[in-house]
């Protein structure tokens, strides 16, 4: 699965988990464009809880007009169910950007440094997923069989 828009992002549903990889700064249109596609993916999922784990190691940030749609993605998703986030950050400051855009707190959400230890952690709160599924996102599984 390639990245979208320029290889800005990149979205898969696996289980009861939304894996989310992030790339560069992320203008108004394109964060219309993935939650568009997020709100897609959890269709079927979305009248029970789910998570995501959500890679932003190599994202930057939104652009100043899109700061809004950025926090109506996270809106949604919390009134759609989504009970849970692990979240893998490079920088404090991707860190506090979701922080302020989300009401998790630390039963709900976990922020690492590692893809490995936010799977680990998203399992022992009871979700089901492929770490391989991340893997794909991340380019670092073959995917010539799926």
């Amino acid at each position: 699965m390639p990245f979208g828009s320029d290889d800005l992002y990149k979205l898969k549903l696996s289980g009861n988990v939304l894996c989310v990889s992030m790339r560069g700064v992320w203008p108004k249109t394109l964060i219309n464009t993935i939650f568009e596609q997020t709100r897609a993916l959890v269709k079927d999922i979305r009248h029970e809880p789910w998570a995501a784990l959500v890679d932003m190691r190599e994202w930057i940030m939104p652009t100043m007009e899109g700061q809004e749609s950025f926090q109506a993605i996270y809106d949604w998703c919390a009134a759609n169910n989504q009970t849970h986030e692990a979240t893998v950050c490079s920088f404090d400051l991707q860190k506090r950007i979701v922080s302020e855009s989300t009401s998790y707190d630390a039963n709900t959400q976990v922020y690492t440094r590692t893809v490995e230890e936010a799977a680990r952690w998203l399992v022992d709160k009871g979700f089901t997923f492929s770490p391989k599924d991340h893997a794909v996102l991340l380019g670092q599984a073959d995917t010539s069989s799926q």
